[in-house]
């Protein structure tokens, strides 16, 4: 009995299995919106994330600048007026809490108006999944001339 080659029966079966994958991971007219769509929505997620981002950072920055300011008037004031450092320490905890809010106002705004992309996305791609469908249905009932 002769033995079979591994070599010669590889190429073969590696041909036979790129054969098979092919018509799965062919592009399907149904998938494109879907595609086009999830990049465009994670286009406006990132423009969306790095405005937010911007944001903070400046409110951040703002913080450390005020703080830098309220420490240096309440250590430097005049001796015996802690009630100025108070008022001065009390002054930049009341504009923290404004910049918190803030942080806290823009990113609700930020995550409703992502959930709006994504759920619009979702929207527009049953739209074109019809409108694709229907156009197959339609020319598989039509008669061969």
């Amino acid at each position: 009995m002769a033995k079979k080659n591994p070599t010669t029966e590889m190429p073969e079966f590696y041909s036979d299995v790129v054969k098979s994958l092919q018509s799965a991971l062919s592009p399907s007219p149904m998938i494109a919106p879907q595609v086009e769509q999830f990049w465009n929505t994670q286009e406006n997620i990132l423009n969306e994330a790095e405005a937010y981002t911007r944001h903070w950072f400046e409110r951040r920055h703002e913080a450390t600048r005020t703080a830098m300011l309220a420490a240096r008037k309440s250590t430097t004031g005049e001796k015996g007026a802690p009630g100025d450092a108070m008022q001065t320490i009390a002054d930049w905890q009341r504009h923290s809490m404004e910049r918190m809010v803030e942080d806290a106002h823009e990113w609700l705004n930020m995550i409703t108006r992502c959930a709006n992309y994504v759920s619009q996305s979702e929207l527009e791609i049953a739209e074109a999944a019809k409108k694709t469908a229907e156009k197959a249905v339609k020319s598989a009932k039509s008669e061969p001339v």
